[in-house]
Protein backbone atom coordinates (compact mmCIF):
# COMPACT_ATOMS: atom_id res chain seq x y z
CA UNK A 1 0.00 0.00 0.00
CA UNK A 2 1.27 3.51 -1.14
CA UNK A 3 1.94 5.86 1.52
CA UNK A 4 0.37 9.34 1.31
CA UNK A 5 0.96 12.76 2.04
CA UNK A 6 -1.92 15.04 2.63
CA UNK A 7 -0.48 18.31 1.63
CA UNK A 8 -1.43 21.68 1.95
CA UNK A 9 0.09 24.46 0.56
CA UNK A 10 0.53 27.95 1.06
CA UNK A 11 2.27 29.94 -1.62
CA UNK A 12 2.08 33.54 0.10
CA UNK A 13 3.39 32.18 3.15
CA UNK A 14 0.35 33.09 5.27
CA UNK A 15 1.45 30.68 8.29
CA UNK A 16 4.55 32.36 8.90
CA UNK A 17 3.09 36.27 8.69
CA UNK A 18 -0.33 35.63 10.20
CA UNK A 19 0.53 33.41 12.85
CA UNK A 20 4.53 33.58 13.06
CA UNK A 21 5.42 29.83 12.53
CA UNK A 22 7.76 28.02 10.44
CA UNK A 23 7.38 25.34 8.08
CA UNK A 24 7.32 22.18 7.11
CA UNK A 25 5.03 21.05 9.85
CA UNK A 26 4.59 17.93 9.95
CA UNK A 27 1.56 15.90 12.10
CA UNK A 28 -1.69 16.38 12.76
CA UNK A 29 -1.32 17.89 16.19
CA UNK A 30 0.61 20.37 14.24
CA UNK A 31 -0.90 21.22 11.64
CA UNK A 32 -3.66 21.63 13.44
CA UNK A 33 -2.11 23.75 16.19
CA UNK A 34 -1.41 26.08 13.25
CA UNK A 35 -4.61 26.02 11.74
CA UNK A 36 -5.57 27.29 15.01
CA UNK A 37 -3.22 29.86 15.20
CA UNK A 38 -3.84 31.29 11.90
CA UNK A 39 -7.50 31.52 11.95
CA UNK A 40 -7.42 33.06 15.25
CA UNK A 41 -5.06 35.68 13.79
CA UNK A 42 -7.48 35.73 11.21
CA UNK A 43 -11.17 34.23 10.99
CA UNK A 44 -11.50 34.24 7.46
CA UNK A 45 -8.28 33.35 6.05
CA UNK A 46 -8.58 30.69 3.42
CA UNK A 47 -5.54 28.99 4.16
CA UNK A 48 -6.24 28.58 7.99
CA UNK A 49 -10.02 26.80 6.40
CA UNK A 50 -7.64 24.58 3.86
CA UNK A 51 -5.71 23.41 6.63
CA UNK A 52 -8.89 22.12 8.71
CA UNK A 53 -9.95 20.61 5.31
CA UNK A 54 -6.53 18.54 4.94
CA UNK A 55 -7.42 17.47 8.59
CA UNK A 56 -10.45 16.20 7.72
CA UNK A 57 -9.20 14.56 4.85
CA UNK A 58 -6.57 12.98 6.54
CA UNK A 59 -8.97 11.60 9.09
CA UNK A 60 -10.69 9.72 6.44
CA UNK A 61 -7.93 8.39 5.51
CA UNK A 62 -6.79 6.97 8.91
CA UNK A 63 -10.26 5.69 8.78
CA UNK A 64 -10.20 3.66 6.01
CA UNK A 65 -6.59 2.26 7.12
CA UNK A 66 -4.60 4.20 4.56
CA UNK A 67 -0.99 4.51 4.97
CA UNK A 68 -1.06 8.57 5.33
CA UNK A 69 0.70 11.29 7.05
CA UNK A 70 -0.01 15.24 6.66
CA UNK A 71 1.84 18.10 6.32
CA UNK A 72 2.13 22.06 5.27
CA UNK A 73 4.55 24.01 3.77
CA UNK A 74 4.29 27.68 2.75
CA UNK A 75 6.32 29.66 0.11
CA UNK A 76 7.31 33.56 0.26
CA UNK A 77 5.11 36.82 0.35
CA UNK A 78 6.18 37.85 -2.68
CA UNK A 79 5.29 34.67 -4.26
CA UNK A 80 6.95 33.67 -8.02
CA UNK A 81 9.95 32.16 -8.54
CA UNK A 82 11.58 33.02 -4.70
CA UNK A 83 7.73 31.04 -3.13
CA UNK A 84 8.18 27.93 -5.67
CA UNK A 85 11.70 27.44 -4.47
CA UNK A 86 10.69 27.71 -1.02
CA UNK A 87 8.32 24.96 -1.24
CA UNK A 88 10.56 22.56 -3.58
CA UNK A 89 13.10 22.46 -0.84
CA UNK A 90 10.30 21.87 1.99
CA UNK A 91 8.73 18.85 -0.42
CA UNK A 92 12.09 17.52 -0.74
CA UNK A 93 12.88 17.33 2.49
CA UNK A 94 9.59 15.84 3.48
CA UNK A 95 10.48 12.99 1.15
CA UNK A 96 13.37 12.40 2.65
CA UNK A 97 11.98 11.93 6.34
CA UNK A 98 8.23 10.03 4.97
CA UNK A 99 9.44 8.55 1.98
CA UNK A 100 6.05 9.17 0.76
CA UNK A 101 4.42 7.64 -3.11
CA UNK A 102 1.29 9.88 -3.48
CA UNK A 103 0.28 13.20 -2.73
CA UNK A 104 -3.49 14.49 -1.98
CA UNK A 105 -2.69 18.67 -2.48
CA UNK A 106 -5.51 20.47 0.00
CA UNK A 107 -5.96 23.76 -1.82
CA UNK A 108 -7.62 26.81 -0.95
CA UNK A 109 -7.48 27.82 -4.79
CA UNK A 110 -6.19 28.35 -8.11
CA UNK A 111 -2.97 30.10 -6.79
CA UNK A 112 -1.89 27.59 -4.56
CA UNK A 113 -2.42 24.99 -7.85
CA UNK A 114 -0.13 26.67 -9.59
CA UNK A 115 2.69 24.79 -7.21
CA UNK A 116 1.77 21.26 -9.35
CA UNK A 117 4.68 21.27 -11.37
CA UNK A 118 6.79 21.91 -8.59
CA UNK A 119 5.63 18.96 -6.21
CA UNK A 120 5.09 16.33 -9.08
CA UNK A 121 8.46 15.09 -9.42
CA UNK A 122 8.05 14.06 -5.81
CA UNK A 123 4.96 12.08 -5.66
CA UNK A 124 2.01 11.27 -8.21
CA UNK A 125 -1.31 13.54 -6.96
CA UNK A 126 -3.73 11.43 -6.49
CA UNK A 127 -6.38 14.23 -6.19
CA UNK A 128 -6.77 17.18 -5.39
CA UNK A 129 -9.16 18.98 -2.95
CA UNK A 130 -10.74 22.22 -3.13
CA UNK A 131 -11.61 24.21 -0.16
CA UNK A 132 -13.52 27.41 -1.23
CA UNK A 133 -14.37 30.04 1.40
CA UNK A 134 -15.36 33.43 1.41
CA UNK A 135 -16.12 33.37 -2.88
CA UNK A 136 -16.71 31.23 -5.63
CA UNK A 137 -13.37 29.74 -7.51
CA UNK A 138 -14.51 31.81 -10.67
CA UNK A 139 -14.03 35.00 -8.87
CA UNK A 140 -11.35 34.01 -7.45
CA UNK A 141 -9.83 33.61 -10.91
CA UNK A 142 -11.34 36.75 -12.01
CA UNK A 143 -9.68 38.51 -9.43
CA UNK A 144 -6.20 36.95 -10.38
CA UNK A 145 -6.46 37.81 -14.00
CA UNK A 146 -7.24 41.69 -12.94
CA UNK A 147 -4.62 42.27 -10.57
CA UNK A 148 -2.01 40.77 -13.43
CA UNK A 149 -3.42 43.10 -15.57
CA UNK A 150 -3.53 45.60 -13.35
CA UNK A 151 0.77 44.84 -12.81
CA UNK A 152 1.24 44.95 -16.32
CA UNK A 153 -0.73 48.82 -16.21
CA UNK A 154 1.68 49.83 -13.91
CA UNK A 155 5.20 48.30 -14.19
CA UNK A 156 5.01 47.50 -18.44
CA UNK A 157 6.36 50.20 -20.08
CA UNK A 158 4.35 48.69 -23.33
CA UNK A 159 1.11 49.77 -21.23
CA UNK A 160 1.80 51.98 -18.48
CA UNK A 161 2.71 54.57 -20.97
CA UNK A 162 -1.24 54.56 -21.95
CA UNK A 163 -2.64 53.72 -18.59
CA UNK A 164 -0.56 56.04 -16.48
CA UNK A 165 1.58 58.64 -18.93
CA UNK A 166 -1.25 59.81 -20.68
CA UNK A 167 -3.60 60.50 -17.61
CA UNK A 168 -0.55 62.57 -16.15
CA UNK A 169 -0.06 64.73 -19.05
CA UNK A 170 -3.25 65.65 -18.83
CA UNK A 171 -3.92 66.61 -15.28
CA UNK A 172 -0.52 68.15 -15.43
CA UNK A 173 -1.81 69.90 -18.53
CA UNK A 174 -4.53 71.12 -16.55
CA UNK A 175 -3.36 72.05 -13.23
CA UNK A 176 -0.35 74.23 -15.33
CA UNK A 177 -3.48 75.74 -17.46
CA UNK A 178 -5.63 75.88 -14.03
CA UNK A 179 -2.68 78.15 -12.53
CA UNK A 180 -1.85 80.87 -15.58
CA UNK A 181 -4.23 83.86 -16.26
CA UNK A 182 -6.95 81.71 -18.67
CA UNK A 183 -7.63 79.46 -15.72
CA UNK A 184 -11.22 79.79 -16.77
CA UNK A 185 -10.63 78.17 -19.98
CA UNK A 186 -8.72 75.48 -18.67
CA UNK A 187 -11.38 72.93 -18.67
CA UNK A 188 -11.66 73.71 -22.76
CA UNK A 189 -8.00 73.87 -23.64
CA UNK A 190 -7.88 70.24 -21.80
CA UNK A 191 -11.14 69.21 -23.79
CA UNK A 192 -9.23 70.35 -27.07
CA UNK A 193 -5.96 68.42 -26.31
CA UNK A 194 -7.64 65.21 -25.50
CA UNK A 195 -9.85 65.82 -28.33
CA UNK A 196 -7.02 65.73 -30.42
CA UNK A 197 -5.08 62.76 -28.82
CA UNK A 198 -8.23 61.12 -30.01
CA UNK A 199 -8.23 62.17 -33.14
CA UNK A 200 -4.60 60.83 -33.70
CA UNK A 201 -4.59 58.15 -32.65
CA UNK A 202 -8.46 56.83 -33.83
CA UNK A 203 -7.57 57.85 -37.25
CA UNK A 204 -3.91 55.90 -37.17
CA UNK A 205 -2.45 59.73 -38.30
CA UNK A 206 0.50 59.36 -35.94
CA UNK A 207 1.63 55.99 -37.71
CA UNK A 208 0.89 57.64 -41.09
CA UNK A 209 3.47 60.26 -40.50
CA UNK A 210 5.62 57.79 -39.18
CA UNK A 211 5.25 56.12 -42.59
CA UNK A 212 5.53 59.34 -44.26
CA UNK A 213 8.97 60.34 -42.11
CA UNK A 214 10.68 57.16 -43.92
CA UNK A 215 9.63 58.77 -47.38
CA UNK A 216 12.49 60.86 -48.99
CA UNK A 217 9.91 63.15 -49.52
CA UNK A 218 8.31 63.68 -46.41
CA UNK A 219 9.37 66.70 -46.29
CA UNK A 220 7.86 68.10 -49.15
CA UNK A 221 4.94 66.18 -49.10
CA UNK A 222 4.36 67.24 -45.24
CA UNK A 223 4.41 71.52 -46.35
CA UNK A 224 2.65 70.45 -49.06
CA UNK A 225 -0.42 69.38 -46.96
CA UNK A 226 0.18 71.38 -44.08
CA UNK A 227 -0.06 74.84 -46.75
CA UNK A 228 -3.31 72.56 -48.38
CA UNK A 229 -5.28 72.62 -44.89
CA UNK A 230 -4.13 76.17 -43.75
CA UNK A 231 -5.87 77.04 -47.20
CA UNK A 232 -8.59 75.13 -46.44
CA UNK A 233 -9.05 76.97 -42.92
CA UNK A 234 -8.66 80.25 -44.35
CA UNK A 235 -11.49 79.37 -46.93
CA UNK A 236 -13.68 77.84 -43.93
CA UNK A 237 -13.22 81.34 -41.82
CA UNK A 238 -14.22 83.05 -44.79
CA UNK A 239 -17.39 81.31 -45.64
CA UNK A 240 -18.60 81.34 -42.40
CA UNK A 241 -17.72 85.10 -42.07
CA UNK A 242 -20.41 85.79 -44.96
CA UNK A 243 -22.82 82.96 -43.69
CA UNK A 244 -22.94 84.21 -40.36
CA UNK A 245 -23.35 88.12 -41.87
CA UNK A 246 -25.82 87.22 -44.70
CA UNK A 247 -29.80 88.08 -44.51
CA UNK A 248 -30.57 84.75 -45.04
CA UNK A 249 -29.15 83.53 -42.12
CA UNK A 250 -30.82 85.88 -39.89
CA UNK A 251 -33.77 84.54 -41.89
CA UNK A 252 -33.01 80.66 -40.37
CA UNK A 253 -32.48 82.26 -37.18
CA UNK A 254 -36.29 83.22 -37.08
CA UNK A 255 -37.54 79.71 -38.42
CA UNK A 256 -36.36 77.18 -41.01
CA UNK A 257 -37.07 77.98 -44.77
CA UNK A 258 -35.72 76.36 -47.72
CA UNK A 259 -35.41 78.65 -49.77
CA UNK A 260 -32.93 80.75 -47.45
CA UNK A 261 -30.91 76.75 -46.34
CA UNK A 262 -30.70 76.60 -49.94
CA UNK A 263 -29.38 79.99 -50.31
CA UNK A 264 -26.69 79.50 -47.70
CA UNK A 265 -25.91 75.84 -49.20
CA UNK A 266 -25.23 77.65 -52.13
CA UNK A 267 -23.12 80.38 -50.82
CA UNK A 268 -20.92 78.04 -48.54
CA UNK A 269 -20.21 75.96 -52.17
CA UNK A 270 -18.98 79.28 -54.30
CA UNK A 271 -16.87 80.35 -51.15
CA UNK A 272 -15.41 77.35 -50.36
CA UNK A 273 -15.02 76.04 -53.81
CA UNK A 274 -11.73 77.62 -54.53
CA UNK A 275 -9.63 77.34 -51.78
CA UNK A 276 -10.47 73.60 -51.67
CA UNK A 277 -9.82 73.02 -55.56
CA UNK A 278 -6.69 74.93 -54.75
CA UNK A 279 -5.74 72.82 -52.08
CA UNK A 280 -6.71 69.59 -53.51
CA UNK A 281 -4.91 71.15 -57.17
CA UNK A 282 -1.44 71.54 -54.61
CA UNK A 283 -1.66 68.10 -53.62
CA UNK A 284 -2.14 66.60 -56.99
CA UNK A 285 0.60 68.69 -58.31
CA UNK A 286 3.01 68.00 -55.88
CA UNK A 287 2.48 64.25 -56.43
CA UNK A 288 2.82 64.51 -59.53
CA UNK A 289 6.94 65.87 -59.79
CA UNK A 290 7.13 63.34 -56.60
CA UNK A 291 6.12 60.40 -58.87
CA UNK A 292 7.24 61.15 -62.10
CA UNK A 293 10.43 59.65 -62.38
CA UNK A 294 9.58 56.56 -60.22
CA UNK A 295 6.34 55.44 -61.47
CA UNK A 296 4.64 57.00 -64.62
CA UNK A 297 1.50 54.98 -63.96
CA UNK A 298 1.41 57.04 -60.52
CA UNK A 299 2.24 60.62 -62.30
CA UNK A 300 -0.27 59.60 -64.96
CA UNK A 301 -2.74 59.16 -62.14
CA UNK A 302 -2.18 62.44 -60.20
CA UNK A 303 -2.77 64.17 -63.58
CA UNK A 304 -5.94 62.69 -64.99
CA UNK A 305 -7.25 63.85 -61.89
CA UNK A 306 -5.81 67.23 -61.80
CA UNK A 307 -7.69 67.22 -65.20
CA UNK A 308 -11.05 65.98 -64.08
CA UNK A 309 -10.44 68.89 -60.68
CA UNK A 310 -10.05 71.42 -63.05
CA UNK A 311 -12.96 70.31 -65.43
CA UNK A 312 -15.41 70.07 -62.63
CA UNK A 313 -14.76 73.40 -60.76
CA UNK A 314 -17.65 75.04 -63.24
CA UNK A 315 -20.15 72.53 -63.23
CA UNK A 316 -19.84 72.91 -59.15
CA UNK A 317 -19.59 76.14 -58.95
CA UNK A 318 -22.88 75.93 -60.86
CA UNK A 319 -24.39 73.93 -58.59
CA UNK A 320 -23.98 76.66 -55.87
CA UNK A 321 -25.77 79.05 -58.36
CA UNK A 322 -28.69 77.11 -58.47
CA UNK A 323 -28.99 76.72 -54.87
CA UNK A 324 -28.74 80.07 -54.32
CA UNK A 325 -31.20 81.15 -57.12
CA UNK A 326 -34.35 78.11 -57.37
CA UNK A 327 -35.62 80.31 -60.23
CA UNK A 328 -32.96 80.00 -62.48
CA UNK A 329 -34.19 77.54 -65.32
CA UNK A 330 -32.09 74.70 -67.39
CA UNK A 331 -28.24 73.89 -67.48
CA UNK A 332 -25.77 75.69 -69.50
CA UNK A 333 -24.69 73.52 -72.32
CA UNK A 334 -20.91 74.30 -71.86
CA UNK A 335 -21.01 73.19 -67.89
CA UNK A 336 -23.23 69.54 -68.80
CA UNK A 337 -20.06 69.27 -71.58
CA UNK A 338 -17.35 69.62 -68.87
CA UNK A 339 -18.57 67.53 -66.77
CA UNK A 340 -19.12 64.83 -69.05
CA UNK A 341 -15.08 65.39 -70.10
CA UNK A 342 -14.29 65.02 -66.64
CA UNK A 343 -16.26 61.85 -65.79
CA UNK A 344 -14.62 60.29 -69.31
CA UNK A 345 -11.23 61.12 -68.88
CA UNK A 346 -11.20 59.66 -65.14
CA UNK A 347 -13.18 56.35 -66.91
CA UNK A 348 -10.71 55.81 -69.89
CA UNK A 349 -7.78 56.22 -67.42
CA UNK A 350 -8.77 53.70 -64.92
CA UNK A 351 -9.79 51.56 -68.29
CA UNK A 352 -6.16 51.66 -69.32
CA UNK A 353 -4.99 50.85 -66.39
CA UNK A 354 -6.86 47.64 -65.67
CA UNK A 355 -6.24 46.73 -68.95
CA UNK A 356 -2.40 47.03 -68.93
CA UNK A 357 -2.12 45.57 -65.47
CA UNK A 358 -3.77 42.59 -67.27
CA UNK A 359 -1.39 42.45 -69.80
CA UNK A 360 1.39 42.37 -67.36
CA UNK A 361 0.20 39.57 -65.65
Amino acid sequence: MPKILVLVVDRDDDIGIKAGLSTPIIGRENVLEAANKLLLSDPEEADGNAMMGAIKVYDELKKSNEDCEIAAVSGDSNGSLKADTKIRNQVSYLKKQLNFEEIILVSDGVEDEEILPVIMSYGSIRSIVRIVVKHSRNIEESYIILGKYLKMAIYDTRYSKYFLGVPGILLLAYSLLYLSPIKEYAGYLLALILSLALIIRGFNLDNAVGQMRRSTNFLVKFLSAMSGLIIVILGGIKTAQEILLSQQFAVLQKGFEVYAFGYLVGASIITMETYVWIAIGLQLVVNFFLYFRRSRYLALREATLLISLLLFYIPVYNVGIVLMNPQISGIPLVVVILAILAIMIILIYYILADYFKVKQK
